[in-house]
């Protein structure tokens, strides 16, 4: 019922969003016009135009009926192919012979996966899911806020605010899924420790090397400062992964203690680094799988361009190689951190 209903909401607010633009349903579509072109490189397209008779859903045309044409290319790289059904977004002239088409209207497919998500996780996880549900709000709106502060400082200190926000969003994060306790606390610490730890140690490394082999400049979009968004981001990648792994580890050292009331220090520690090495493998290949799986389309889009292997991969694989180097560095720092600090506090009796 609770999943239900925060859909019905997130629907609502959508459908508020949906009556202050102009949007329009594609009732009929032609194809007017189809050639194939070329580039310098020899890769080949197919160009066609379709006429769109569209019916407007809003606005004080609603119900009105205009037509568009609509250039895409087969391949669908940068441009649109508009089917019966679909929505569309238009601009907001208000002339209805200047009405425009922006976009496709895609946050439909969005809720419905949204509402999948939400009954998924509050219906078979109960109190557990609203808690993730919650942490994930609460996430996001941190992020968000981060990235207004970040542009209105034109992204001079983003890496302070990512620092800012490491330090943040940790501890509440946690504490919202796992509650208050001496658990939460030692995974809190682990975190802080090895993520800090591992960005530390990589940036010196790299600035003894003197960034040799890093090209900053391929970021995407070439947004600036490319150095403090580079390590911003590293910083953020490592944190989830560091996070995910202490609390495994947390969780099983304190599970094996509730069990086992008289086992010694040692032996949790022991236990702790076996639990950590079991884990450290599965972590680091998604981490890697993630990178790869973003990188293909603009490894085929290079190659596509006339580039060699060789220079494709070396501006597109060194930053995330090198994201995926620091992120297991502090992964494998993380099961030496936990397990002793988990061995070590969870068998104190102040904390």
């Amino acid at each position: 019922m609770v999943a239900a209903g925060l859909w019905l909401l997130i629907v609502c607010l959508s459908q508020r969003n949906y009556w202050s633009q102009n949007v329009a349903t594609v009732e009929r579509v032609q194809i007017v016009h189809q050639q194939t072109v070329q580039d310098q490189y020899h890769n080949q397209d197919t160009q066609i135009t379709q006429r769109l008779t569209l019916r407007l859903l809003t606005g004080k045309y609603r119900h009105r009926y205009l037509v568009r044409d609509n250039t895409y290319y087969q391949s669908q790289a940068n441009t649109n192919q508009y089917r019966v059904g679909c929505h569309l977004i238009l601009s907001n002239n208000h002339s209805l012979r200047h009405l425009t088409i922006i976009s496709p209207k895609r946050d439909g497919i969005l809720l419905i996966l949204l509402g999948i998500v939400l009954i998924s996780l509050l219906g078979l996880l109960k109190i557990h899911g609203l808690r993730a549900v919650l942490s994930a709000v609460l996430n996001c709106g941190l992020f968000a806020g981060l990235l207004i502060i970040a542009t209105q400082w034109h992204n001079q200190h983003i890496l302070f605010l990512t620092i800012l926000l490491t330090l943040l969003v940790t501890p509440l994060t946690l504490i919202l899924i796992f509650g208050y306790s001496r658990q939460t606390l030692i995974s809190v610490g682990a975190t802080w420790l090895s993520t800090f730890f591992a960005v530390i140690v990589s940036t010196i490394i790299l600035q003894l090397s003197n960034n040799q082999g890093i090209h900053y400049e391929t970021l995407n979009y070439g947004i600036q400062p490319f150095q403090w968004i580079f390590l911003a981001e590293t910083l953020l990648g490592v944190l989830g992964a560091c996070m995910d792994e202490t609390t495994d580890i947390t969780a099983s050292v304190y599970q094996l203690l509730q069990e086992q009331p008289q086992i010694t220090k040692h032996q949790l520690f022991t236990s702790g680094m076996h639990v950590g090495r079991e884990i450290i493998g599965p972590l680091i290949n998604i981490l890697f799988y993630l990178f790869l799986a973003e990188l293909i389309p603009i490894i085929i889009l290079y190659l596509r361009n006339g580039n060699t292997l060789q220079f494709s991969l070396s501006r597109t694989l060194t930053l995330g190689y090198t994201q995926t180097v620091i992120s297991a560095i502090g992964i494998v720092l993380a099961v030496p951190l936990t397990a002793f600090l988990a061995a070590s506090l969870l068998r104190s009796k102040n904390l």
